[in-house]
């Protein structure tokens, strides 16, 4: 049964040629992908006037069969077989006789067969994906609503920044991730096209109709050029940089909760079922989940620059090194989801500790940039001046180990004759404004920024933006189910002939 596409060779691999050779691990998981850009390709065939229809019957009945064969776990294969294309047509050929079985193959290569195989695979994978960011970027502005007015402060540098709001930041990271989705869709445009009928390289001779495979396996077009049909791989690759990108945002979320869970900084905690303990310290409660989330990103940095590298020096055609793009692409694909799901429930049962936020906004030096934009507005000085004056009167502060909060309009007055040469006259009503977080955090009403109403208005717009991305997602997923439909449905068709 197997030795099928070995007819040139008077010899056989020996068996350890055999298991470097074989891609029968990996190919496993387009399985069901084979069969079905299969029996497109033969139904094709048919109506071209290729195969007989008698012929086209016991081919497709030898296909649903194996089929059903997987689906029970029922095969069982090992190195003997290549790959997933030569084992299942070597079974349907054992099935059904070479005389019908040997057409299987006809007007097609291996070279655009497994490009089908694997395009059909990572557009699933790729909607997939799509859907674990939406559910992440739900679980964010679920959180969100609840922390409109929870005080946290913002760092730049590590440093004290300035005062913002818990929802703002967990905005920042739903917008992120809606870039992701929005590259994860345009990256499933590219990859959902057709290259079956491209042959090994230069097509086929045979009467092929590649509209309609492409209209029975749902892509929305083909990939015309038959050289770009079987050795392009740039869409893999893009694939892969779509998720490291996306892998980049939920690494920096988790290196933030994990520096936020700490004793220090306190304020947030995981859920128990997301942390993990100590084998010797009893009173540990450790973000592991995230640290494995910030680890995994690596893995997929990794698998992009695998499969960079191994395309870099490929001549146009296709050569056995392609074969090794598989692996690093669905490690990549599986981690993703994988991280998507932790990193979602996560958010979702978040602890906040909103009064150590707030305690870290009270009192700081944040309040500096407040008071320069006010004397700006207020005391007719330039932002320069302002921010002169306010720098002199920090070092001041400092050196009293006092607070923004404690100054008085007289030592305004005194330090900006000694930095300015000018007396800058202010009442007490604008200090304490200005060196309040809740009240400095108000004043702030630029678009984007996070005060409440600015961050309500952002939160009821991603929330709409939500809902066009799943119906966008949708739509994909609407038009895939309505291939499968209607492959089984023309398959059915014509085994009940």
């Amino acid at each position: 049964m197997s030795n099928l596409f070995r007819s040139r060779l008077a010899k056989e691999f020996d068996d350890r040629t055999a298991r470097f050779h074989t891609s029968m691990v990996e190919d496993l998981r387009i399985f069901e992908e084979d069969i079905d850009g299969t029996e497109a390709h033969d139904i094709m065939l048919h109506k071209q006037g290729v195969i007989p229809l008698e012929a086209l019957k016991l081919i497709l009945s030898a296909l649903e069969e194996i089929r059903r064969e997987w689906r029970r776990g029922e095969v069982e294969v090992g190195a003997e077989f290549e790959d997933i294309h030569e084992y299942i047509e070597a079974r349907v050929i054992e099935k059904i006789g070479m005389e019908a079985g040997g057409m299987i193959h006809t007007g097609r290569s291996r070279n655009d067969q497994v490009m089908v195989d694997v395009r059909l695979r990572v557009r699933e994978d790729l909607l997939e994906v799509a859907e674990g960011v939406l559910s992440l970027v739900e679980a964010l502005l679920g959180q969100a609503e609840r922390h409109v007015e929870t005080l946290m402060m913002l760092y730049t540098h590590g440093q004290h920044a300035q005062v913002g709001t818990f929802a703002h930041y967990l905005t920042a990271y739903a917008d992120a991730l809606l870039r992701d989705h929005q590259r994860l869709l345009e990256c499933y445009d590219r990859v959902n096209r057709n290259p079956l009928g491209a042959g090994p390289v230069g097509g086929t001779s045979i009467n092929i109709d590649r509209e309609r495979t492409t209209e029975l396996l749902g892509f929305d077009g083909i990939v015309e050029n038959s050289i770009d049909a079987t050795s392009g791989r740039d869409w893999a690759v893009e694939a892969a940089a779509v998720c490291a990108i996306l892998m980049s945002s939920l690494s920096r979320a988790a290196a933030d909760l994990i520096e936020w869970s700490t004793k220090e900084f306190g304020y947030v905690e995981l859920a128990d079922e997301y942390a993990s303990s100590s084998s010797i310290m009893p009173q540990k409660k450790n973000p592991s989940t995230l640290e494995l989330i910030r680890g995994k990103a690596g893995e997929i940095y990794g698998a992009l620059t695998e499969l960079m590298t191994m395309v870099k020096g490929v001549p146009s055609g296709y050569y056995q090194d392609l074969q090794g793009t598989k692996p690093p692409l669905w490690r990549c694909l599986d981690t993703v989801k994988t991280c998507l799901e932790v990193m979602t429930g996560i958010i979702a049962t978040l602890k906040v500790k909103e009064a150590r936020m707030r305690e870290m906004t009270e009192g700081s030096l944040t309040a500096a940039v407040d008071l320069a934009e006010s004397l700006v507005e207020n005391a007719s000085l330039s932002f320069r001046e302002a921010y002169r004056l306010v720098a002199a009167l920090v070092r001041e502060t400092l050196k009293k180990d006092a607070k923004l909060q404690d100054l008085t309009p007289d030592a305004i007055a005194e330090a900006s004759l000694k930095v300015l040469g000018k007396r800058v006259e202010v009442d007490a009503a604008l200090i304490r404004e200005a060196t309040d977080p809740w009240s400095s955090l108000l004043r702030r009403k630029s678009q984007g920024s996070p005060n409440p109403e600015e961050v309500r208005r952002m939160l009821k717009e991603r929330k709409r933006r939500l809902e066009e991305c799943r119906a966008e997602l949708e739509a994909r997923r609407a038009s895939v189910k309505a291939s499968k439909r209607r492959l089984r449905e023309t398959v059915e068709g014509y085994l009940s002939k």
